[in-house]
């Protein structure tokens, strides 16, 4: 018996040594890349002003903007591509808003996408805008994908404009001059209302 104990004991320690090691290990970067403090990195990513990512090596930690904005260059190509996949025409003449599942994660798990879906619809009636919303992956073990989602058109929203996994959902406004202005990760209809004025 007091040999399993020290069997035990002996896992534990080594357990916590090795996640020690890994720890030490991790470098931190701010949103430009630059490299700093692991305290520096919590308390930014505390202020939940930007959300942090796993950069170039599995033992990076990045810190990211949670808004970006820009000009799109293929907005013809978007909307075509969502049209097909959809089976519905796109007014090209108010802006397109994107509302992006990327897949089941711990912030979205007890989120259906049917509930998600009703959210949206004061945004609906509130904003002149044209509504979209497009999945990454679906776990089939919610239940059946709502008839308003569709799957991203050969992973062009995702490329696009969500590169990373963010928590939740996140949202693009796009114009048809190809302005737009997303936002990454869980997010109030305040902030696509905003979005929705930013690119007009």
């Amino acid at each position: 018996m007091k040999t399993f104990a020290l069997l035990i004991f002996q896992l534990f320690l080594l357990a916590r040594l090795t996640a020690a090691q890994q720890s030490e290990n991790i470098k931190y970067f701010d949103t430009k890349n630059r490299p700093i403090t692991e305290k520096k990195f919590k308390e930014r990513r505390a202020t939940n002003q930007v959300l942090d990512i796993v950069g170039d090596s599995t033992n990076h930690r990045k810190l990211i903007e949670r808004e970006e904005n820009g000009q799109f260059a293929d907005y013809a190509k978007l909307v075509s591509a969502i049209e097909k996949a959809s089976g519905k025409k796109i007014d090209t003449e108010k802006p397109l808003v994107i509302i992006y599942y990327p897949g089941k994660d711990k912030c979205n798990e007890t989120i259906s996408l049917s509930k998600s879906t009703s959210y949206y619809r004061s945004l609906q009636k509130q904003s002149d805008a044209h509504l979209i919303f497009v999945y990454k992956d679906f776990d089939s073990s919610t239940g059946n994908i709502p008839d308003k989602w569709i799957k991203d058109p050969e992973a062009l929203v995702e490329k696009s404009f969500f590169k990373y996994h963010y928590p939740c959902q996140s949202f693009v406004a796009i114009s048809k001059t190809g302005k737009y202005s997303s936002y990454f990760g869980e997010f109030p209809l305040s902030f696509v209302e905003k979005a929705v004025k930013a690119v007009q």
